[in-house]
């Protein structure tokens, strides 16, 4: 679940930016639209060493029979996509009711992009989901609130941006200082995500900590069952 949050955390704070842009370039072929969509791959947290039971002993390697299978990374790769249900996927549907919950002007812009634009309203759509969705499993509807918003403000800050060079010098005064705030709430809200991410980054350092220690503590006993496994002298159950 940890993981999940700072998941989500480095993709509203690095990923909605690019993606926003290219949603307000025009209708793109849906081909372009799926590319670079996939999440990074969880990290392995903390216990994901080589200690006994978790390294590359018989039956544990990546041929037939160990590890992931094809058809297992496949279905995976499917639910990263969104294309089908599981804790980490939110419908269109429930995308845009979240959006429309929490912010309705912005939902509105998303339905005038969903007829200008289908393909960037695609992506935009998949990328919400998986922060949405991510956000719901902390059980913490401030935060889903905070996904809303930045999402949002994103999008203005790119509307702005494009106003701003078609403006006359009269009006640029005026949309450079709507866009300074723009950018100074969005840059409160991605603070407040990496606050979060930092604490969370901090209680895990110290759970490894105390873990580390109770395996020194252990050494005799673990390297013992290592020693067991490699050499087949164990006691099997």
């Amino acid at each position: 679940m940890k993981r999940k949050w700072m998941l989500w955390t480095m993709a509203l704070a690095l990923a909605a930016a690019p993606a926003l842009a290219g949603a307000q370039g025009g209708p793109g072929p849906d081909e372009d639209d799926e590319a670079g969509m996939d999440m990074p791959q969880q990290p392995g947290g903390p216990g994901m060493g080589m200690g006994p039971g978790q390294g590359m002993g018989p039956g544990q390697g990546m041929g037939p029979g160990g590890g992931m299978d094809r058809q297992m990374m496949m279905k995976k790769r499917m639910m990263m996509r969104g294309g089908m249900g599981g804790p980490g996927f939110m419908s269109e549907e429930e995308v845009l009711k979240t959006i429309n919950k929490h912010d309705p002007a912005f939902g509105k812009k998303m339905e005038q992009l969903r007829e200008a634009a289908p393909g960037k309203y695609k992506m935009l759509v998949q990328m919400s989901g998986k922060l949405f969705a991510a956000a719901r499993m902390e059980k913490d509807e401030s935060l889903e609130k905070d996904a809303v918003r930045a999402l949002s403000l994103e999008f203005e800050s790119k509307e702005l941006s494009m106003s701003y060079g078609k403006a006359s010098d009269a009006e640029k005064k005026e949309i450079k200082a709507k866009l300074g705030k723009v950018l100074s709430e969005l840059f409160d809200l991605k603070s407040k995500g990496q606050e979060i991410r930092v604490k969370r980054m901090e209680e895990d350092l110290g759970n490894l900590k105390k873990r580390l220690e109770k395996r020194k503590a252990n050494k005799d006993k673990i390297v013992q069952q290592r020693l067991d496994q490699l050499t087949g002298e164990g006691y099997g159950w």
